[in-house]
């Protein structure tokens, strides 16, 4: 918020508007993060790893076609519907303008939020601190060179967009961390 009101008050009021409906609309994400945190740990426990890439692949794909769906209705509410919001027509330009780059960032955050889920399912702490605290400074660097809304936004969609890259990669590679179970002896 520091470097939108670099930008004057019209940009910081385009600018919050964009970020009002980023939080709304990412809020449609956070069942594909629950569906990852309650489906998978019974199959990460049990050893089942085939039944559980399964299901990930399936709350990837889930999340691929909700991240463009709900984006794209963030981009068309900030393009056709910044009049709802403002009266201001300085500040409905601003929307609009960033209209683009919101739809990134909410499709990039919803993608992220899945993935995530299937992270804490796979219990991968480490990982997902050490990620999350990378891409936060990598935004931080980028916001000193933003000199809009929309390269504002820009950074939240490289942030996120780095943060779901880099875990998907992780939770193929290392199979959500699942280890064989131990044989029973009797």
């Amino acid at each position: 918020q520091r470097r939108a009101m670099m930008l004057g008050v019209t940009a910081l009021a385009g600018y919050q508007l964009s970020m009002n409906l980023l939080i709304f609309f990412i809020l449609f994400g956070e069942p594909l993060s629950q569906l990852g945190q309650t489906k998978l740990p019974g199959l990460i426990e049990d050893g089942n790893a085939k039944e559980a890439m399964a299901t990930l692949k399936s709350i990837l794909l889930l999340s691929v076609f909700a991240a463009v769906g709900v984006g794209a209705a963030a981009c068309l509410t900030a393009f056709l519907g910044p009049g709802l919001f403002s009266s201001d027509l300085g500040v409905q330009a601003v929307a609009k303008g960033a209209a683009p780059m919101l739809f990134l960032a909410v499709a990039m955050t919803i993608m992220g939020i899945a993935i995530d889920g299937a992270m804490m399912a796979s219990r991968d702490f480490g990982f997902m601190l050490g990620t999350g605290i990378v891409s936060f400074f990598v935004q931080a660097k980028l916001l000193k060179y933003c000199g809009s809304v929309q390269a504002i936004l820009a950074t939240f969609a490289v942030r996120l967009g780095s943060y779901t890259l880099f875990s998907i990669i992780r939770a193929f590679a290392t199979n959500l961390r699942i280890r064989k179970p131990a044989k029973q002896t009797r």
